[in-house]
């Protein structure tokens, strides 16, 4: 049953292999490239800030004049008399109202800007930490791989020496077993790699399916020391959410200004030429004005001062949100930077060289099975352990970048 299960594997092995033809490496560069030409969630978030630019191009220009022809036919009996009006007639803004207006505009398009600067970072970290995962994956199926061909060449070694009568069948059993782990984990590690690359493709929007795609660049050693007062200085400045938020802010202030300017009297001005019938004729000039009489534009008022101070408090409540998000990444990072720093000062050095050394050992017939088995297992244990280390230290080191708001590097220099 073991020596079936493990023909199963090597053929679904197999067949992974040739299922994925062409390969294609890429750079962690080229990666965030593709990403920002193609992904669609970020064009999605740029037609949204494009619709707001049209919405305030919109709200600075000035009211159409109207234009108005009339003739009035008149008579009494057989006498005929008629007038006729040529009138061009504009509705008046005051300077400060519309001033108010493209100010509130602007400034809602600069949110909007900022905003798309917000989920480019955020979607350029996925695209960053997706790319360590599938140089993680690549990494542990390459440990996997290994360790699994070790463990095929004792199995068929051990199969010819049971065959002499020099191992017992239980030996040759539980070698197989063993053989049997290591191929299934291989086989799980296979597919959680190949998973991993479909999800890079999927988020740089990369077109052709058949093709699997090799990170070139991978991380090593250890990222730069950061310092926490710096990141929040940083992030409470340049933070693509907290101006975004202070720009909206700055646009809900505007209208408030606008709306108080929207009660006052807005006159309309009209100029013409009146011909009549006698032959009379001239031009004209006149106004009107509303009455505010039932409508002072109270209930916009109110309303746009509430909103004006939910965009302050949200305001507020980002920067917080965002410091919160900062100091987060940071004791993580920092965490993360200790461990790595201790292993690489020789906390996992040993292990480098324990199963060349065991193997060696047991071929010379001073280690048993299990102290073979042993060194395997301590052997991939080692290297898994730093592989996932290293991968979550480059994660969150680009992670606190994002948080602070800096520029996300292209590499892992």
């Amino acid at each position: 049953m073991i020596v079936g299960l493990v023909m199963v594997m090597n053929c679904l092995l197999a067949g992974s292999a040739h299922a994925q033809v062409e390969e294609r490496r890429i750079s962690l560069k080229e990666a965030l490239e593709l990403f920002a030409r193609n992904n669609l969630a970020l064009q999605i978030s740029r037609a949204e800030a494009t619709s707001v630019t049209g919405l305030a191009r919109q709200a600075a220009a000035y009211p159409n004049p109207i234009v108005a022809v009339t003739h009035e036919p008149l008579s009494s009996g057989s006498d005929t008399y008629s007038e006729s009006y040529f009138m061009l007639s504009q509705r008046m803004l005051w300077p400060g109202l519309r001033s108010a207006r493209i100010q509130a505009a602007n400034q809602l398009v600069s949110s909007a800007k900022f905003r798309v600067a917000a989920d480019s970072m955020r979607l350029a970290f996925d695209v960053i930490s997706t790319y360590l995962q599938v140089t993680a994956e690549a990494e542990r199926e390459a440990v996997l791989l290994h360790v699994a061909e070790l463990m095929r060449e004792v199995e068929s070694s051990w199969t010819s020496r049971f065959a002499e009568g020099e191992i017992s069948g239980f030996d040759l059993r539980r070698m197989r077993l063993e053989r049997a782990r290591y191929e299934n984990a291989l086989a799980v590690g296979d597919l959680r790699t190949n998973a991993a690359r479909r999800e890079l493709a999927a988020i740089i929007s990369f077109e052709d399916d058949n093709t699997k795609l090799i990170p070139v660049d991978h991380p090593d050693g250890i990222p730069q020391e950061l310092v926490l007062e710096s990141l929040l200085d940083e992030a409470r400045t340049s933070r693509p959410e907290v101006v975004a938020a202070l720009k909206n802010a700055g646009a809900s202030q505007a209208a408030v200004e606008s709306s108080l300017l929207d009660r006052r009297i807005q006159p309309t001005l009209t100029a013409g030429y009146k011909r009549q019938s006698d032959g009379f004729g001239g031009a004209f000039l006149g106004a009107s004005v509303g009455l505010p009489l039932f409508d002072r534009n109270k209930g916009n008022i109110e309303s746009d001062i509430a909103r004006s101070h939910a965009a302050e408090t949200r305001h507020l409540l980002t920067v917080q949100e965002v410091e919160n998000d900062v100091k987060r990444s940071y004791d993580l990072y920092e965490s993360l930077r200790q461990r790595m720093t201790l292993i690489q000062k020789g906390l996992l050095a040993e292990t480098e060289d324990l199963l060349h050394i065991a193997l060696k050992s047991y071929t010379e017939g001073e280690l048993t099975l299990l102290a073979l088995m042993d060194a395997a297992e301590a052997y991939r244990d080692a290297h898994l352990i730093r592989i996932d280390l290293k991968t979550a230290l480059w994660t969150t080191y680009f992670d606190v970048l994002r948080a602070a708001g800096r520029p996300l590097p292209s590499n892992f220099k």
